[in-house]
């Protein structure tokens, strides 16, 4: 290898280096550009909704904010309750939070004594029928809260003759 060669590679390398610069940087100001594209949301013009439809929505947050409260309310009045009332929430459009579900844990432990467990399954049934307007988690534990019963029972009637 001569002087001259290496000087070439050297230069080339040089060249290649500058190139390789200069593509970056051209790739740097494209993915800045249509950042600047993409992500921009046009707020100036605040008469796009109608003022109804706000309204409206508003209307339909608290509504449904007060009756799942009322629901779960219903839950824990029975008192068979082993924690508090637990919401979820959604920010409605005037920014507050609004109820949009919750849950109610029930005690479902079941006594030994045949008698006790009857009783305490029909209290688990009532807690779970409390609401007037049962959700399908609801329908769902009184159904089976009612079959355990229907069991115990007939598992009673066996024991019995």
């Amino acid at each position: 290898m001569t002087i001259s060669d290496s000087q070439n590679t050297t230069q080339l390398q040089f060249k290649l280096t500058q190139k390789l610069g200069e593509l970056d940087s051209v790739a740097k100001k494209e993915i800045q550009s249509n950042f600047v594209k993409n992500d921009f949301i046009d707020i100036s013009n605040e008469g796009k909704y109608d003022k109804n439809d706000y309204q409206r929505v508003l209307d339909k947050f608290k509504s449904s904010d007060s009756e799942i409260r009322t629901h779960e309310q219903a839950h824990a009045a029975s008192g068979h309750t082993t924690t508090p009332i637990s919401y979820k929430y959604q920010t409605g459009p005037d920014g507050n939070l609004y109820a949009v579900g919750g849950e109610v844990r029930l005690d479902t432990s079941i006594p030994s004594d045949p008698k006790a467990a009857a009783f305490k399954l029909s209290q688990i049934q009532e807690s779970a029928t409390a609401p007037s307007a049962l959700s399908s988690a609801d329908a769902q534990i009184s159904i089976q809260a009612n079959l355990n019963k229907m069991l115990l029972l007939s598992k009673g009637e066996e024991n019995a003759s």
